[in-house]
């Protein structure tokens, strides 16, 4: 007696329609094929669909774009259970609207004439659910036929464009912990480009309070990062909006404050801390990240990690197109070096672009060469350099509120203006060295005595 073939597994769904007009229909066209589909539960609400997707029994959830409480963070915890998100497109949906939903995450998308079809929903669910992706063409219903409204995505007006077509360059700025000159050295690679003629946006994402506004004399009550993460979480950061929250420090050189607490890490989420970076890359050529100095490699090692600041840090590293470690050049900091190159690999296997050893100076027992050879028994391809001790000139760039550029002349100066021409020649974002005018070598005005009435270190 012939056996017959035992029937595939069927396809597990979550419907979470929030009362909308189609939802009858998209329950006829489950109900129709209980051999392919199985309705694992009728969601009243959004909490109602994260618990059910939590629990590991649905694989793909239909879900209203108008959800009550839907935004970028709830999707991607839907895709952290491994659950495949369909949007219902609205009928006669603006192209706003549907740039919109892009930005929440949403890849898979059908449209609200199809759901109510019926022969259409099936396949979507079935395709989305097998490869992750929508049947050709279904995915097009979200694409961005018109930029955002509210502004151009493009470079800032009247600052050097990028080098090519394409996003800007994200470079992250990291140190293990007790490594001096983080913040510096962001903010002397920022300024030294925009010296060059390279519009430069610096995002301060230390998830342990950023420092980057008071070293610029920029003391606002809101936080430039949170106010960005809120509205990447609700699908509406651009361009526009995102030069709307950050701070002109000079005409190239934009600003992105961070947190005004440690304490406040909690309110950025690694899906929307992506999403600014990716917007700031399409605003200016460079984008030049303040990483802070956290590495939490338990999720990149297949361990499980409960959500920690430092995995803000860890984000930033995956997501950089360069990264710059900074040291220290003594004892202590060259043995935390050590250990950080190898914790890295598991982030980034390539390793850092460059190593910046800082503080370098006579006395401490080794040559430079000694550091370069240490270096490269951990990390072979990354180019190591040297900045000086001068804590003379970095403490009157602090209290000036001024960009080491802006200080006038020095070793340390002259050695963050080497480091930065060389890595943009290195990226293409410099063709040549060009030469600095008088007036981009000219000391500006102190920042503190403009707009510090009234403000103050807390945060709204």
């Amino acid at each position: 007696m012939a056996t017959q073939a035992r029937p595939g597994p069927r396809l597990t769904v979550a419907l979470a329609a929030g009362s909308e007009a189609w939802e009858s229909e998209a329950l006829a066209s489950v109900a129709a094929a209980p051999t392919r589909v199985t309705l694992v539960k009728r969601c009243l609400d959004l909490g109602d669909l994260l618990a059910v997707a939590a629990t590991g029994s649905v694989r793909v959830a239909l879900l209203a774009a108008h959800l009550d409480g839907l935004d970028a963070d709830s999707v991607e915890r839907l895709r952290r259970a491994g659950v495949r998100a369909v949007v219902v497109v609205p009928a006669g949906a603006s192209e706003v609207e549907r740039h919109r939903l892009r930005r929440l995450g949403f890849a898979t998308a059908v449209e609200e004439t199809e759901v109510r079809q019926g022969s259409a929903l099936l396949p979507v669910l079935e395709a989305t659910s097998e490869a992750g992706l929508a049947p050709p063409g279904v995915e097009d219903l979200l694409a961005d036929p018109l930029p955002p409204a509210g502004g151009s995505d493009g470079p800032v007006a009247g600052t050097a464009p990028a080098a090519g077509a394409g996003p800007g360059r994200v470079v992250a700025v990291w140190g293990p912990h007790g490594a001096p000159g983080r913040t510096t050295v962001a903010i002397g690679l920022a300024a030294e480009a925009a010296a060059l003629g390279v519009a430069t946006t610096v995002v301060d994402a230390d998830p342990h309070g950023g420092a980057v506004g008071q070293h610029l004399a920029v003391l606002d009550e809101a936080s430039g990062l949170l106010a960005a993460v809120r509205l990447a979480n609700a699908g509406q950061l651009d361009a526009a909006r995102l030069v709307g929250v950050a701070r002109q420090v000079d005409p190239r050189l934009r600003l992105v404050t961070g947190l005004p607490r440690p304490d406040r890490w909690t309110e950025v989420r690694p899906q929307t801390l992506t999403t600014v970076l990716d917007v700031a890359a399409t605003l200016t050529p460079l984008v030049v990240v303040d990483a802070g100095f956290g590495l939490d490699t338990r999720a990149a090692e297949g361990r499980p990690a409960a959500p920690s600041r430092d995995r803000l840090s860890m984000t930033v590293l995956e997501h950089a197109d360069d990264l710059v470690v900074v040291a220290a050049a003594d004892p202590v900091g060259l043995t935390r070096l050590a250990r950080s190159l190898l914790d890295l690999r598991s982030v980034r296997p390539s390793g850092p672009a460059v190593v910046v050893v800082n503080r370098m100076r006579p006395g401490l027992g080794w040559s430079e060469r000694d550091v370069v050879d240490m270096v490269a028994r951990v990390a072979p391809d990354a180019r190591v350099t040297f900045l000086p001790e001068d804590r003379a000139a970095a403490d009157k760039a602090l209290v000036g509120g001024r960009t080491l550029t802006e200080s006038g002349d020095g070793p340390l100066r002259r050695a963050v203006a080497r480091l930065a021409t060389e890595h943009l020649t290195r990226t293409g974002l410099l063709a040549s060295t060009p030469r600095r005018s008088r007036r981009d070598r000219r000391p500006r005005r102190d920042r503190r005595a403009r707009g510090a009435r009234g403000q103050t270190l807390s945060s709204r």
